[in-house]
């Protein structure tokens, strides 16, 4: 009920040449069979209430009136607004959502606030507490305070355990900096373990992008960044969507290597990007959509050999097929490359292979940019540069937009805004391209010499 394919992005690598570096893609597409079936669908709803969720919701226009100044919640204010916060537009796309024609009346839905505390304030199937979940929306406006948002995930760690078999997704939103973040990773590592997903929206600029990523990342879900908040509903539309295709789940690769070549990292690429942790054995790789292939990158330290065809590892895959109760294996597959004292030969890349490892590259620049800019603008934008030269070979034309208007704050003001760094840090996560093939994908792209060249990395 699973397809998956091997590939380097060298079939040959030079003989008798020291350390080489050897990207490997990984590709795997649930068979039509998986694809039939949809799985039952549990998911946890886990919205901030802190004080500042009151403030006006970004991309919608209010009426701003000048005041006296005032305190709420430790923030200082000096004017009044009337129009939908960011909470209201919040519990609008939860609404929305609840009514969802993606759900089914077996699907279990949880709904959880947390500001100085965390409270479930209602769960239960679709069929039956639909009008109890609908209801408990509308309370959220009685909450309010700090951001604790550690206990929030523990509490939908909590209602997620109840259903064993079932398809488990977190929706998580915030605009704050969390004051648990320690916390906030134990729970995320937490919910990996019940192989849920954490889809992880931040609202304006000052919530901490890093967390959110790593958060998603730790449960191979996907981080948003708002600029706008009236896309929210649809931005949960199409992730509920997308849990409804995961047919196949807690997908688990073993990566057996011979001698002393090493594993370094692993990555999944498309259709979003994620770090895996590549000292898990086995590697854990989360839930793959129907009617789409997945795709991973893992990267090996290949040792010096002589002219020689050799097998660098054995690469085995076990997975679960929530809706027919199966677990199922990929027989294993070697992974052999030549080693060859002919140049032309060493010098072939594959460039399916590489249009992904180079998307990894691009959000690599993105976060040394980023970190750059707040003590060498000019290096920051260089950095960007070939980022941005990468995305516009890549056909990526969203992030190649994004990456300019970073380029065009640093060398007109210095510095990166706080808004724009979130968009182009959590964008190199999110957007990513498929690429079709050998003869579809951009050629020239850097290499990793170039690159560290080019950066001054």
């Amino acid at each position: 009920m699973l397809n998956a394919t091997v590939k380097a992005h060298r079939p040959y690598l030079r003989a008798s040449a020291g350390i080489q570096k050897l990207f490997v893609m990984l590709t795997m597409q649930p068979t039509v069979e998986a694809g039939r079936g949809r799985p039952r669908i549990n998911l946890a709803l886990v919205m901030d209430t802190s004080g500042s969720m009151r403030e006006p919701a970004p991309g919608v226009q209010p009426e701003i009136t000048p005041a006296e100044p005032f305190t709420v919640d430790g923030k200082t204010y000096n004017a009044t607004y009337k129009g939908a916060s960011k909470l209201d537009v919040a519990m609008e796309a939860a609404r929305r959502l609840l009514e969802s024609p993606h759900l089914q009346p077996d699907d279990t839905i949880s709904l959880t606030q947390f500001d100085d505390r965390s409270e479930v304030v209602a769960s239960g199937a679709v069929g039956e507490r639909k009008m109890q979940l609908l209801e408990a929306v509308g309370r959220l406006q009685e909450y309010s305070g700090g951001t604790h948002m550690a206990p929030g995930l523990q509490n939908a760690a909590g209602e997620l355990r109840r259903q064993a078999d079932a398809t488990r997704t977190v929706f998580l939103l915030t605009d704050g900096l969390a004051v648990d973040e320690d916390e906030c990773r134990r729970a995320a590592a937490a919910l990996a373990e019940l192989r849920a997903r954490i889809v992880a929206l931040g609202v304006g600029e000052e919530y901490n992008e890093d967390l959110l990523t790593e958060l998603c990342s730790i449960t191979q879900g996907r981080p948003y960044d708002f600029r706008d908040m009236t896309v929210l509903p649809q931005i949960l539309e199409g992730e509920l969507g997308s849990a409804t295709r995961q047919v196949v789940s807690d997908v688990q690769v073993t990566v057996k290597t011979v001698r002393d070549v090493r594993l370094v990292s692993a990555t999944r690429v498309y259709p979003s990007l994620a770090d895996l942790d590549a000292t898990q054995v086995p590697l854990q790789l989360g839930s793959l959509e129907a009617d789409d292939r997945t795709v991973f990158v893992l990267e090996l330290d290949v040792p010096e050999r002589p002219a020689v065809r050799a097998r660098l590892a054995q690469v085995g895959v076990t997975y679960w097929v929530p809706a027919e109760r199966y677990r199922g294996e990929v027989p294993p597959f070697d992974l052999v490359v030549e080693f060859t004292a002919e140049e032309a030969l060493a010098a072939a890349v594959d460039a399916e292979v590489m249009g992904y490892v180079q998307q990894r590259n691009v959000d690599n620049l993105v976060r040394q940019a980023a970190d750059q800019a707040r003590s060498n603008p000019e290096q920051a934008a260089k950095t960007l540069q070939v980022a941005r030269g990468m995305t516009q070979r890549l056909g990526n034309r969203g992030m190649t937009v994004a990456l300019g208007k970073a380029e065009e704050e640093l060398r007109g003001t210095g510095a990166i805004s706080e808004g724009t760094r979130k968009t182009i840090k959590v964008g190199a996560r999110t957007r990513t391209m498929k690429v079709g093939g050998p003869d579809e994908t951009p050629q020239n792209v850097p290499s990793q010499e170039e690159i560290r060249r080019l950066t001054g990395a």
